[in-house]
């Protein structure tokens, strides 16, 4: 009987070491986790909405463009020292409509707008070009469907070339547009991510730029598409005050000079003009506890690219170093543990043979 209780005493001692090795060998591995969540967990939160251009598109598939909203996300890193959660909500012909039946209405963007303290809208010219295409379909009677507002504009030319008369037709139809969708799709918009948003947020606008500035229209078209893009602006720039946004004018700015071979879309130069002037309507230092001053931030914006690739090494050889620790520790705890209870079988069996 008591060598029947021995034993269960001895098992027990032997099973609350085991259970004590593997809380030991599981500690470590808990501990660098939540070590490395916390210093991944983001301080700033920044979130751009819109079409083609900050999405970033590029007429060559071969060449990769590094879009405005990326280039902003960098930068809010770097003067700020802290990491940036950067949420896209940006897609290839997107409309003010689509804006707001997609991704306003996605419960997941609704969040993210809700924790952004920098939010990016530039919207509206697939609104332009779309009414464009169509026009360009009903008065040549094609019933191609324009993949691009540049086919539509090469069919149009070489259609008013044929019969000078269209040019009448089309204009008339154009300037008979009904903006007032555009409006009331823009108003959806901004009031649902002002209802959204933080109050402490910042949100700037950018507006419609005429990508078919350096194009040679038929007659007047180049003044009367300038003319509707001009309206379609006045109302970004009539609700700014009221949804509390920052409105940059990309009309009058240099990004018709920096396009891609489509005509269109901004190419690398153009994205970083825009990440510009995005930049200079906002208040980059958002985190206020860190003091940083103009020099500072100067030579933080000059020393970007290297400090980046320097954080990032580092943190690949500091999650190195970690996981090799880890290893070790883990290695020892169990090597100890297996020494551990070799030894108390051989003085189980010992004690047992004595018995005997």
């Amino acid at each position: 009987m008591k060598q029947f209780r021995y034993r269960r005493s001895l098992q027990s001692i032997l099973l609350f070491l085991l259970t004590l090795l593997l809380l030991l060998s599981i500690l470590p591995v808990l501990t660098i986790s939540a070590e490395e969540e916390k210093q991944e967990e983001p301080a700033i939160c920044y979130a751009a909405l819109g079409d083609s251009i900050p999405n970033g598109y590029s007429a060559d598939s071969a060449l990769q463009l590094e879009n405005y909203p990326a280039l902003l996300a960098e930068d809010l890193g770097v003067i700020n020292q802290v990491p940036v959660q950067f949420l896209q909500y940006t897609k290839n012909g997107l409309t003010t409509s689509k804006l707001n039946t997609t991704f306003l209405a996605q419960p997941e963007v609704q969040e993210s707008l809700g924790k952004s303290d920098v939010i990016t809208l530039t919207i509206g010219a697939n609104d332009l070009m779309n009414e464009f295409k169509k026009v360009s379909r009903e008065i040549l009677g094609n019933e191609t469907a324009f993949h691009t507002a540049d086919e539509a504009m090469q069919a149009l030319q070489q259609g008013i070339s044929d019969n000078p008369l269209l040019l009448v037709d089309v204009v008339g139809a154009i300037t008979g547009w009904d903006y007032d969708s555009f409006e009331e799709q823009w108003l959806l918009a901004v009031s649902s991510i002002h209802t959204l948003r933080k109050t402490e947020s910042q949100m700037v606008v950018t507006t419609i730029y005429n990508p078919v500035e350096k194009a040679e229209l038929p007659g007047t078209l180049n003044a009367v598409i300038k003319s509707l893009i001009t309206k379609m602006n006045e109302i970004i720039y009539d609700h700014a005050e009221e949804y509390d946004y920052q409105v940059v004018d990309l009309l009058n700015s240099d990004i018709a000079e920096h396009t891609q071979s489509d005509g269109l879309h901004p190419d690398q130069q153009g994205q970083e003009l825009i990440r510009n002037l995005v930049e200079s309507a906002l208040d980059m230092q958002i985190m206020q506890a860190a003091e940083i001053s103009e020099q500072q931030q100067s030579e933080a914006a000059a020393l970007a690219k290297e400090r980046i690739a320097a954080e990032q090494k580092a943190a690949e050889e500091k999650l190195r170093q970690a996981r090799q620790k880890r290893i070790l520790q883990i290695s020892l705890l169990m090597s100890g543990g297996l020494l551990l209870c070799l030894s108390i079988a051989v003085i189980i069996r010992k004690k047992n043979a004595r018995k005997r």
